[in-house]
């Protein structure tokens, strides 16, 4: 039994030298900071952005999109719906019943299909032009109430991004790249 409680001694040792040899030294920390920041000699410390003040603030200008979106009223004319006045897109109709029939007789024609988006995207777009759109008579209190989200989401947003250098810093990276893309 000695002699096994010797070759166990003798092994516990040869572990511990080992381990001792593969740990790594102490972690660096700073004291006075609460920010996170890495450690070590082979990589320059980074802080850590705070994502939370980033997504608080899109969301806030998100919201103010959607309170200013509340107050807008959108309306167009019966007339003009129908193809007649000023913003009609009845004329339209007749490419896009030709494109349509060109498509059915032969799908394989390019030509119709093209006839037939064109035609399409016109009339889309035709709709979007003849569109009215007004802003409400609101009270001013009313106003800043709607416009102070975007405020707060605008700040909170350059916050998380690391403030004003911190964009900076985003801004030298996307140009640099931008640089060694176009180099080579």
């Amino acid at each position: 039994m000695n002699r096994k409680e010797e070759e166990i001694k003798k092994k516990l040792l040869e572990l511990e030298t080992s381990v001792l040899k593969e740990s790594p030294g102490p972690l660096a920390s700073d004291n006075k900071s609460t920010t996170l920041t890495t450690g070590g000699s082979q990589a320059p410390a980074t802080t850590v952005k705070s994502d939370l003040c980033y997504f608080g603030g899109l969301g806030l200008i998100g919201i103010g999109i959607l309170m200013m979106f509340q107050h807008v009223t959108v309306g167009s004319g019966v007339m003009g719906m129908l193809g007649f006045g000023s913003g009609g897109f009845g004329l339209l109709l007749v490419p896009l019943m030709f494109g349509i029939g060109w498509m059915f007789y032969d799908s394989k024609a390019r030509a119709g299909w093209a006839i037939t988006a064109g035609s399409v995207a016109l009339i889309f777009f035709s709709i979007l032009s003849s569109l009215r759109m007004n802003f409400a008579n609101i009270p001013l209190l009313s106003m800043i109430m709607i416009l102070l989200p975007f405020a707060i989401g605008g700040a909170l947003l350059l916050k998380g991004m690391g403030g004003p250098k911190g964009v900076q810093e985003v801004l030298r990276k996307e140009i640099k790249q931008i640089q060694k893309e176009k180099d080579s």
